[in-house]
């Protein structure tokens, strides 16, 4: 079922992201503002997976459904395994680029509630927009 931009008018959508998007017309909106899973540090209902496949898909279908012109706001920020941090943020901004959206600016959201868990390291007080 292909939806377009009225049958999104004032509502929220629930559902699978890539499912939800194949059925979006092409060029619908003009700004997406998103905050996916950060490597797979959340799951919602014991169900989510949360790996490049996916974040690549949905970065495709973004391409398709956001106007030429229009903004994707995409707030990540990365794990941190074995005492580094994973750089898939990084990794998904360049895949941003390769399928064709322009990256106008790097923005950084600083976390307001910020307590630090560690004491043998530090922590970020923000994620990347």
């Amino acid at each position: 079922m292909i939806m377009n931009v009225v049958d999104f008018e004032n509502k929220v959508v629930l559902g699978d992201c890539i499912e939800v998007l194949s059925g979006i017309k092409e060029e619908v909106f003009d700004m997406v503002l998103t905050s996916p899973p950060y490597d797979n540090l959340r799951t919602y209902e014991d169900s989510l997976i949360w790996n490049e496949d996916i974040w690549k898909r949905v970065i495709e279908l973004l391409y398709k459904v956001v106007k030429k012109g229009g903004v994707v706001v995409w707030i990540v920020n990365d794990a941190t395994i074995d005492g580094s941090e994973t750089g898939t943020s990084f990794k998904q901004a360049l895949y941003f680029k390769e399928v064709g959206f322009n990256i106008h600016d790097t923005m950084i959201w600083e976390k307001p509630n910020f307590s630090n868990p560690s004491n043998n390291r530090y922590h970020q007080i923000f994620e990347y927009c």
